[in-house]
């Protein structure tokens, strides 16, 4: 008889710890979007290169904390005009401008992390208002080629 009543108990606790399995869909501490989402567009094209470019928030920025991105720089595959992920000579710049007040904001740092894709970091908006966000290809101190994408704070 015990031996029956502990069966019955192991079963039910088998069971019942089987019946509502926990799946994490989502990660609550930044606005990263699922891999699936991000998509190659190419929508962003430097000024004078073949290279675009496309971003997202890794970490966005608010008052209290700076703020993370993350770019890939692509160029257009001769054949079927795809993007792939290019590697640039050397480490582009992020500089964030207001031009309405003729002034940026403290400079970011910027790392890559594989074939194509960069880390800025340090992203600081120092005050409410319109911002630029300038992806600069350069060689020393001269820019040879950029992007600006238009971004409110």
């Amino acid at each position: 008889m015990f031996g029956k009543i502990c069966f019955l108990f192991l079963t039910i606790a088998v069971l019942g710890g089987c019946a509502e399995p926990k799946y994490v869909t989502s990660n609550p501490v930044n606005d990263r979007p699922a891999p699936l989402e991000f998509k190659a567009d190419c929508q962003i094209q430097f000024s004078s290169s073949k290279l675009c470019l496309s971003w997202y928030w890794e970490k966005k920025p608010v008052s209290t904390e700076d703020g993370q991105l993350i770019f890939k720089v692509f160029r257009l595959n001769q054949l079927d005009q795809t993007a792939v992920e290019q590697d640039l000579a050397a480490l582009p710049k992020v500089v964030l401008w207001m031009p309405s007040m003729g002034h940026g904001s403290v400079p970011t740092q910027v790392v890559q992390l594989d074939t194509g894709t960069y880390r800025a970091s340090n992203v600081v908006f120092i005050m409410p208002g319109e911002w630029e966000i300038k992806f600069q290809v350069k060689e020393g101190n001269a820019v040879l080629d950029e992007v600006v994408v238009a971004f409110t704070q």
